[in-house]
């Protein structure tokens, strides 16, 4: 039986991560994080604060787990608070795992945004050479090469570099959480017309289930072989072409203008997709979600994305 510790278990990715791993076998869970406990962990939850609580090293020696998923971070702040939430916490785990001892597995969410922009057409492996364009991609690259030096000390430590996730609770920071805001709100009151930013940039649109399967591989993989793995759909879709969608999913045929400012945190990166092959060879993964898919997804039940998640430490 695989014991496994998933931090920020209820946000975002982490609630779904957390749904996958209860649905194996062979896995128990407890979840972590700070606030109300996603459904189905009222009764195996750790209330920690990944910043404040200086008992990681004893929870870890009292339940021993097998493996820690770390979900924990913030997407948007003050560059201060993004270091705290997305490196102090990372730096935390890494140091508590090494000190006690257990030798646990360190399985550690990360970003597409670290890597920045790439030439146009070439999928990014995981050789490429990250080139963060924002604070956000800055932060998540150290909490990254954190992890991965654990691993090159001989720790069992893997980086997932995840794409672009799509699912219910997104952030309503990211594009495509702001855009099913807008356009549930548009449908809602009749409005014949929506704002965004530029459109135009090419993405690798992740469904947040293939994510969560992605984690479980790494989490029950008999050995982790590179400190860094690509998790994407492999396949490049147009912002527009996600709005598009979800638009037709929600029934809104009006007008989407390009009229307002793009992302801070992605703006500058015309074409990012992922290169998954290594994901496929390590972790004998692969997606399975398309991108109509994981619009139904997201907006199914009540026309919306459903209640969002916040993104907690």
């Amino acid at each position: 039986m695989t014991l496994a510790i998933v931090f920020g278990a209820n946000g975002f990715i982490g609630t779904h991560v957390a749904a996958a791993l209860r649905t194996g076998s062979n896995i128990e869970i407890v979840g972590a994080g700070i606030g109300r406990p996603s459904p189905g962990l009222e009764e195996d939850w750790l209330g920690v604060d990944l910043l404040s609580d200086d008992r990681l090293e004893t929870h870890l020696l009292a339940f021993r787990p097998d493996v820690v998923v770390n979900c924990a971070g913030a997407t948007e702040g003050a560059t201060a608070d993004l270091v705290r939430a997305n490196v102090l916490t990372a730096a935390r785990l890494v140091e508590a795992i090494a000190r006690s001892g257990v030798g646990t597995r360190l399985v550690h969410i990360g970003s597409a945004a670290e890597y920045g922009s790439g030439p146009i057409g070439r999928p990014v492996d995981e050789a490429t050479c990250p080139s963060p364009h924002s604070p956000y991609g800055i932060v998540k690259l150290a909490a990254t090469q954190l992890v991965a030096a654990s691993a090159a000390a001989g720790k069992d430590a893997v980086v997932l570099r995840v794409f672009n996730a799509l699912g219910p609770g997104m952030p309503a920071e990211s594009m495509p959480g702001a855009a099913l805001q807008r356009l549930t709100d548009a449908v809602s009151c009749f409005t014949s017309r929506i704002e965004m930013g530029p459109l135009g940039a090419v993405r690798d649109f992740i469904d947040v289930r293939d994510v969560a399967t992605a984690v479980v591989a790494a989490c029950v993989a008999d050995r982790l072989d590179a400190p860094i793995v690509n998790v994407g759909s492999g396949i490049g879709h147009s912002a527009r072409e996600l709005l598009l969608a979800m638009a037709e999913r929600l029934g809104f045929a009006g007008e989407i203008s390009e009229a307002s400012a793009g992302s801070s945190r992605s703006s500058d990166v015309l074409w990012q997709v992922a290169d998954v092959s290594l994901a496929d060879r390590l972790l004998g993964w692969r997606p399975v979600h398309d991108l109509r898919s994981s619009v139904e997804y997201m907006t199914a039940g009540t026309g919306s994305g459903g209640p969002s998640h916040p993104i907690v430490p």
